[in-house]
């Protein structure tokens, strides 16, 4: 009996051996060129490379959720300039024109997160929907009948959804979790300044009515500047903190070292699967604040819209 226990023992200890050196590998240890810095020269090189990649994702990040938000709002602006007597829709249609852009935006968010956590390049991936999102907005301008509109406003809701939780990944590949929510707050800053000039910049576009033979609110949904914004900022944005140009050795290493020990151990893209990340966030009482809080914001901008057409 003894000599069983002890075996059970030494297989247990032998195991360990076998298994410490994996768990060594996972855990992050700070680079040399790093712990070589002084603190000052530590903060002042940390505080150079966060500002520089601030520089590089966040306007970027920014201008996508404006133009996203833009091209969502863009019936509001149309019946001001009268697609409802064009296209010969009642109201019930109109608002069943506004509702079909979140059926399809509901559809694709999960899948597409899905899609952007297992690919390589996660900002050309964004960038992309970005260029797709603003060539079904320009197909709304050749519309004739409710059923073109109706189609079109589906799969605009189908290919912006890629957006908003693609955007909330993206950023989560290259800060920590302090400076994550400080970024996802100015991210969320563009849709307020959408919401606050999206009117003005509808309002200018309107005075183009008659122009070229097409009414105003034809020329609202003629957004191709979207793909042509796009297809600039795929050449801008990175795809992961390996992939970044325009920075130093020791500025990668730093914005590596900033991630990885944030997270307690190196990437591991095997880590957690699609089905076992998927019930972590449905039993996480954060999401459900959250859906909360996002649902009362989006309830709130219906009612408003509303009362005011």
């Amino acid at each position: 009996m003894f000599r069983k226990e002890k075996k059970d023992v030494l297989e247990v200890e032998y195991m360990d051996e076998k298994a410490a050196p994996h768990d060594a590998i996972q855990q992050p240890r700070m680079p040399a060129s790093l712990s070589a810095l002084s603190g000052s020269e530590y903060t002042t090189l940390g505080r150079k490379a966060i500002l520089k990649l601030d520089s590089r994702v966040m306007p970027c990040m920014v201008i996508m959720y404006i133009m996203n938000y833009l091209d969502r709002q863009n019936i509001a602006s149309a019946k001001l300039a009268g697609i409802e007597e064009d296209l010969s829709m009642n109201d019930v249609q109109y608002q069943t024109c506004i509702s079909i852009l979140f059926i399809g935006y509901i559809l694709m968010q999960v899948p597409s997160n899905i899609i952007v956590g297992k690919i390589e390049r996660p900002g050309l991936y964004i960038c992309i929907s970005m260029a797709l999102w603003g060539v079904i907005s320009a197909c709304m301008a050749s519309v004739k009948n409710y059923s073109g509109i109706l189609v079109c406003r589906f799969f605009l809701g189908f290919v912006e959804a890629i957006f908003f939780p693609g955007a909330l990944f993206y950023l989560s590949l290259f800060y920590n979790r302090k400076q994550y929510a400080l970024r996802t707050a100015i991210l969320y800053s563009g849709s307020q300044f959408g919401n606050a000039f999206g009117g003005l910049f509808a309002i200018a576009i309107l005075k183009l009515d008659g122009v070229h033979g097409l009414a105003g609110w034809r020329w609202v949904s003629t957004r191709l500047d979207v793909v042509s914004k796009s297809l600039i900022l795929a050449f801008i944005l990175p795809n992961s903190l390996k992939s970044l140009l325009g920075f130093t050795k020791l500025e990668k290493e730093y914005l590596q070292w900033n991630f990885e020990s944030d997270q307690g151990q190196q990437d591991n893209a095997d880590e957690v699967g699609a089905w076992k990340g998927t019930m972590m966030a449905l039993t996480d009482p954060k999401t459900w604040l959250m859906m909360g809080t996002l649902y009362s914001v989006s309830h709130e901008r219906v009612l408003a819209s509303r009362i005011m057409f």
